[in-house]
């Protein structure tokens, strides 16, 4: 295995055990004792989305687990790593062309099917 494929290993999973926090560049890069720039560029290369885009998507994907449970919209907002809930929302909007609250009867109904 190349080295880059282990710094991208290393990478995706320090985000996806540090999905609740705040996960810029800038400390993803520090964690990994690369360069910014260099990181922005490899991660591109590889998975062929930028890594705040990567970021976004498992937050979004781990936000829709969510909704599968009782937790209530701005609860799941706060643990994914957003500050407001109207954030979340917009940005969940955006990702899957519904709200949350759409998509938590969507779930609902699929479910009781």
């Amino acid at each position: 295995m190349r080295e880059s494929e282990v710094i991208l290993q290393e990478i995706v999973s320090y985000i996806d055990d540090n999905i609740t926090t705040k996960l810029t560049v800038e400390n993803i890069a520090a964690h990994c004792y690369l360069s910014q720039t260099y990181l922005q560029c490899l991660f591109k290369q590889q998975y062929g989305i930028p890594l705040a885009e990567y970021v976004r998507k498992r937050r979004m994907k781990r936000s829709m687990e969510l909704l599968a449970t009782e937790k209530r919209v701005s609860d799941i907002a706060y643990d994914i790593g957003f500050e407001h809930e109207s954030s979340f929302i917009r940005s969940f909007k955006r990702e899957f062309g519904m709200t949350p609250g759409e998509a938590r009867r969507k779930l609902r109904r699929k479910k009781a099917q």
